[in-house]
């Protein structure tokens, strides 16, 4: 009697059913230790993308303030135009899917810390809603910060942390040396003073609101006269498919242009998207056809 011998040929369904499972492990195994690489790899992309376009609108808001800073100095229709046109919190315009707010501060409006009195200064902190004692005793502080001499009036006032300077204020933000000052921001502190208009007289057309009835109860010389140097704050804001960027700085004009510092953004409100001119219309015609060029 013969026996057939068993080839094994039997086992080999299960042992392939082995190696399946085991490749199929490993492929899990595999798409487990990528997808934390994928997903790393597709963040950096958007984080590029992003940081690439907000410097893109970056730029685009500096050049607008830079060709505000030029057609304010050589162009008075489109000046008057523009200054005339703009809401106490900016004028906004549209160009395809792009929306740009800009809003311009004449310093003319604007109570300069280096040459004001105590009383227009007190006007300023007023406007602040300061106390109207507090007011007088922090303006004649100042007037003995700024002053080159020391024991100057109003010494006896609130002293700033670090002594009075006895040398022209640099900047708003010197201000916040003293105590009492620090309840506001520095934004605030941009909507009444300035130290770049370099006159005593503040316009009252140009003020802000809230300083305007109470710089008409001062005497005409503290509200009214020449500005010898033009300065102007220009904050421009442009926003694209979710993505936004502001550029903030003063410049002068005139003879003696400046390029502009940096400065701490006022406020803006853009207007509902649907009620929005055309830049064309709002900026001019070049403006509106270079960011159209920009940002196609």
């Amino acid at each position: 009697m013969f026996h057939k011998t068993r080839t094994g040929d039997d086992d080999h369904p299960a042992e392939e059913g082995f190696a399946l499972l085991a490749v199929l492990a490993f492929l899990l195994l595999f798409a487990a230790l990528l997808l934390p690489f994928s997903s790393a790899a597709r963040l950096t992309a958007l984080t590029s993308s992003h940081n690439f376009e907000r410097s893109r609108l970056s730029s685009a808001a500096e050049s607008v303030n830079a060709y505000a800073a030029i057609k304010l100095t050589s162009d008075l229709l489109w000046a008057n135009s523009i200054t005339r046109g703009a809401s106490a919190d900016g004028m906004s315009c549209r160009t395809k899917d792009l929306t740009l707010t800009l809003r311009i501060v004449n310093h003319a409006g604007l109570i300069d810390l280096n040459v004001a009195g105590v009383s227009t200064i007190a006007a300023g902190m007023t406007a602040l809603a300061m106390s109207e004692q507090q007011a007088a005793a922090v303006a004649g502080s100042i007037v003995a910060f700024r002053s080159p001499q020391a024991g100057s009036a109003g010494a006896s006032g609130p002293e700033p942390d670090f002594g009075f300077k006895h040398a022209p204020f640099e900047d708003i933000v010197e201000l916040l040396d003293f105590a009492e000052m620090r309840r506001f921001t520095p934004e605030q502190l941009g909507e009444v003073f300035t130290v770049d208009s370099h006159s005593a007289f503040v316009a009252r057309s140009f003020a802000p609101k809230p300083l305007q009835p109470i710089l008409a109860k001062l005497d005409g010389a503290a509200r009214e006269g020449p500005n010898t140097l033009r300065a102007y704050t220009l904050v421009t804001k442009i926003s694209r498919r979710g993505e936004s960027a502001i550029d903030a700085r003063i410049v002068t004009t005139g003879d003696m242009r400046g390029s502009g510092r940096r400065t701490p953004s006022l406020p803006l409100s853009p207007s509902a998207n649907a009620a929005l001119p055309e830049c064309g219309n709002v900026l001019g015609a070049d403006m509106a056809a270079w960011l159209a060029e920009t940002f196609p």
